[in-house]
């Protein structure tokens, strides 16, 4: 299991939205991990994850400062980041502190990668190790190859060769993890959206059929935002009517990885796991 050498430390964990956190949570104990600290996000994170952790505390967005210190008091070293943040929240509805003020001045691009970066960075300052995003959760990773029961049909396996190289390319430039395509033709690329508004645009431009690839850019900071596939993004591929899902082997977290592949199997949709070529 990938987690850090040694008798597992105390844990904190910056929760956001979704089952992520809570599924680390479970996991980081089940692993024996000694002390759970959350700081959960308000307005963000899963107000049952509070049961599941020695010791909680709610943040807003943008309080970096009181997130550090009561991991401090709390004497936690290893933190991990889980679980997502509205991406509107980046122009509005949060409280930045000075330390996260200065991180955004500082800023000359702020998308996720280089806003994330930059806070798991200052965390490593601190006096903290930033754990990577799968550490406890490697049986949720995907593996290579057919996941579910369903193949893709040749069509989609000529569109899953495209939309490999697409989305290759557009994760370079920091524009987003996620495309979808059909018949050779780029349909939706995932922005400040987010990959389900991008799939569900992609589906209805292509009136159903599509192959949808997601995939981490080239050097991914695995500090932080692995792709994810849950049941919202099930709901979101049935609702663009696609056919296929092409995810990276090892570099992409199913949540609740039996109930998602069973419904997507139950959806008709392939689900192939890939491996980016060496470089």
């Amino acid at each position: 299991m990938l987690r850090p050498a040694g008798t597992p430390a105390p844990l904190g964990i910056v929760a956001g939205r979704g089952l992520y956190p809570v599924e680390l949570c479970l996991a980081a104990r089940a692993a024996g991990v000694p002390h759970i600290s959350v700081c959960a996000l308000a307005d963000e994170a899963d107000p049952g994850l509070i049961r599941l952790a020695d010791s909680a505390e709610w943040i807003h967005v943008g309080q970096l400062r009181r997130t550090m210190d009561y991991f401090h008091a709390q004497g936690v070293r290893d933190v991990m980041f889980a679980g997502q943040v509205r991406p509107g929240r980046l122009f509005g509805g949060i409280r930045p502190d000075f330390a996260a003020l200065r991180i955004l001045w500082s800023l000359k691009e702020r998308n996720a990668h280089s806003i994330f970066g930059a806070i798991a960075d200052l965390f490593e300052k601190d006096g903290f190790h930033v754990l990577p995003a799968v550490t406890y959760l490697d049986n949720w990773l995907a593996g290579e190859g057919t996941l579910g029961r369903r193949r893709p049909g040749r069509s989609q396996k000529r569109d899953l060769e495209f939309g490999i190289r697409t989305a290759t390319g557009i994760s370079r430039l920091d524009i987003g993890q996620t495309v979808v395509v059909k018949n050779g033709t780029v349909l939706a690329v995932e922005g400040f959206e987010g990959t389900d508004k991008a799939i569900r645009r992609g589906g209805e431009l292509g009136r159903g059929g599509v192959t949808v690839v997601k995939l981490a850019k080239p050097g991914h900071d695995m500090r932080f935002d692995v792709p994810c596939v849950g049941m919202n993004t099930v709901e979101s591929l049935k609702a663009a009517r696609a056919k296929t899902l092409a995810v990276q082997a090892g570099m992409t977290l199913f949540l609740d990885r039996a109930a998602v592949l069973d419904a997507l199997d139950a959806a008709g949709i392939a689900v192939i796991g890939f491996r980016m070529p060496a470089p």
